[in-house]
């Protein structure tokens, strides 16, 4: 316990250090509030030139493995970061270094618990990639099916937990003592990054993710999802079928002959739309690394580590924002906006509301096909992060898996008309949700719900009045006033209390003093003891009163300015 405690601290003392020399010594200017001093004239020179999303993606390659993967993760979170960070932190690569082959063989044999050999007829020494999270092998079955191994690094989740302790903590610190902290919530990034990363470790989940999609399209002959073996995956290695391709964007330079790229590009539009609005089931990460196309022209999809999952309320509630966003309907905007989100605290809606009518209005003197939808839903995920909106994981994901997918097309397309591609699907949509049987559908089942309800009244008033006479009722109020008069109440009574414990410490010091001296060298040790105590207490019960009470967090904004006053 004591090794683990030691590692830790020089872990973080490690991290510390490499924090200063990044010039986040005073955690300020990442939060857009102005310049922190530093003496390292090599940090003041490149706070000038580069910007604090870039240093930010420097900070992180140099704090490893785990830290790379906080970057990635939330290059993919706009509900959690800014546009700007979100783009300098998707450039995150895992700069590391292939492992040697028999430590591959060593985690084969220790989640096969035999040799590899008795399932693996070859294997490529030379991997296909590598990451900071596993390595992949192209292999061959006895059988003659060709393979891919993906194999977690050795000792990787221990060191990972051990980094997120850490960053728990430091996230805790920030909360407590940096006033703008709590905009980007730091103890929620934490847990968001905690759970991707728990998640991508157990390679058994993205087997389950692989075998939905694979259902989900299987009556779809022109996008393929790779083969599970099942009986060679484990939660440390992942064995799938081998499917020979190209990036979807390597058909720019040179498609492959036979390979026709506008029935790609429906491929991918029409896997998209039944991802979002048929199965509930999307891939959360469909960059142009994991959209392969075959020799053939089918669309591969690779990595299902980071998925999202709609519920139909989520769908339909998506359905209208799409419906409100192109007819430049701020009000229904804001409200569903709103709806949507978590709000942190109380805020005004017509102010809101008139920032997303601003920010609508640049988009009001373009065509269809001229809005770039990108840059509209990072402004208005932008606008609710800033307002202390927090958009659920599953809406922010899609949003940019979206935006992800429209960067694709654009990319083999540039001049593609995406108001025209849209509208069939636009049309399926409103057909399929508006229709007289689809109406009619949600009629019943609202009519439904209102008879139960109706029905189910009588009764509730019944229980009501019951519990009334019984004297069964309980009411349950809540008041923020009252709660803060609570703690203090409380906090006066333990002060108290401490009080006269320090005071019947020193008054049986001297009682006992009287009756039973003793004394080590002419010093009595029953004074010395009673005191001691005393001492602490009061002193314990000063600082409770001065820093608990008193003490406020720090406002680097204010700080700063302070700072820039007294030069």
């Amino acid at each position: 316990m004591f090794g683990s405690t030691g590692q830790d601290l020089a872990r973080l003392r490690q991290i510390a250090g490499i924090l200063a020399r990044h010039g986040y010594a005073h955690l300020a200017e990442s939060l857009g509030a102005g310049r922190a001093p530093t003496d390292d004239r090599s940090v003041d020179e490149a706070r000038e030139v580069l910007g604090a999303p870039v240093r930010l993606r420097m900070l992180l390659q140099e704090l490893g493995p785990t830290f790379v993967k906080l970057g990635q993760v939330l290059s993919s979170r706009p509900d959690l970061v800014p546009t700007e960070y979100q783009r300098e932190l998707a450039h995150l690569q895992d700069n590391v270094g292939a492992l040697p082959f028999s430590e591959i063989q060593a985690q084969l044999a220790a989640a096969w618990r035999c040799d590899p050999a008795l399932h693996l007829a070859h294997v490529d020494e030379t991997p296909l990639a590598t990451a900071s999270i596993a390595q992949v092998h192209r292999a061959r079955l006895h059988d003659g099916r060709e393979v891919v191994v993906k194999v977690q690094r050795p000792a990787l989740e221990p060191t990972i937990r051990a980094d997120i302790d850490l960053l728990y903590l430091v996230a805790r610190l920030l909360e407590a003592t940096i006033e703008e902290a709590g905009l980007y919530q730091p103890y929620e990034v934490i847990r968001a990054f905690e759970q991707a990363i728990l998640e991508e470790l157990d390679f058994t989940v993205e087997a389950r993710n692989a075998r939905a999609f694979a259902a989900n399209f299987a009556q779809n002959e022109r996008l393929v999802v790779p083969a599970i073996v099942d009986a060679l995956s484990a939660r440390t290695v992942l064995v799938m079928e081998f499917i020979k391709g190209v990036k979807i964007t390597q058909l720019c330079e040179a498609p492959p002959e036979g390979v026709d790229v506008d029935a790609v590009l429906h491929t991918v539009l029409d896997a998209a739309f039944q991802m979002a609005f048929v199965d509930g089931l999307f891939h959360g990460d469909p960059h142009p690394g994991n959209v392969m196309v075959t020799p053939d022209g089918k669309v591969c999809l690779l990595d299902f580590g980071l998925v999202g999952r709609l519920t139909s309320n989520m769908q339909q509630t998506i359905i209208q924002l799409s419906l409100a966003i192109a007819t430049r309907d701020a009000e229904a905007v804001t409200r569903l906006v709103y709806r949507i989100g978590q709000p942190q605290e109380r805020m005004s809606l017509g102010v809101f509301r008139d920032r997303v009518s601003d920010m609508m209005a640049r988009y009001l003197v373009r065509r269809l096909d001229e809005v770039d939808a990108a840059s509209l839903l990072n402004e208005l995920l932008d606008l609710a992060l800033k307002y202390k909106i927090r958009v659920p994981p599953d809406y922010a994901l899609l949003a940019k898996s979206s935006v992800t997918i429209e960067g694709v097309i654009r990319q083999l397309r540039p001049t593609l008309d995406i108001a025209k591609t849209i509208l069939p699907y636009a049309q399926k949509l409103m057909a399929d949700r508006y229709s007289p049987d689809a109406v009619g559908r949600l009629a019943l089942r609202s009519a439904v719900t209102l008879l139960d309800s109706a029905q189910q009244l009588p009764l509730i008033a019944h229980q009501i009045v019951t519990d009334l006479e019984a004297g069964r009722l309980t009411v349950q109020v809540s008041n923020s006033e009252l709660d803060r008069l609570s703690r203090s109440l409380n906090d006066l009574g333990t002060k108290v209390f401490l009080g006269m414990v320090a005071m019947g410490l020193i008054l049986g010091t001297f009682f006992v003093l009287a009756r039973y001296p003793w004394e080590f060298h002419g010093v009595s040790l029953w004074a010395a003891f009673g005191g001691g105590v005393a001492l602490w207490l009061v002193f314990m019960v000063v600082s409770w009163h001065f820093l608990y009470t008193r003490l406020k967090k720090v406002s680097v904004r204010a700080l700063l300015k302070l700072i820039g006053r007294r030069r």
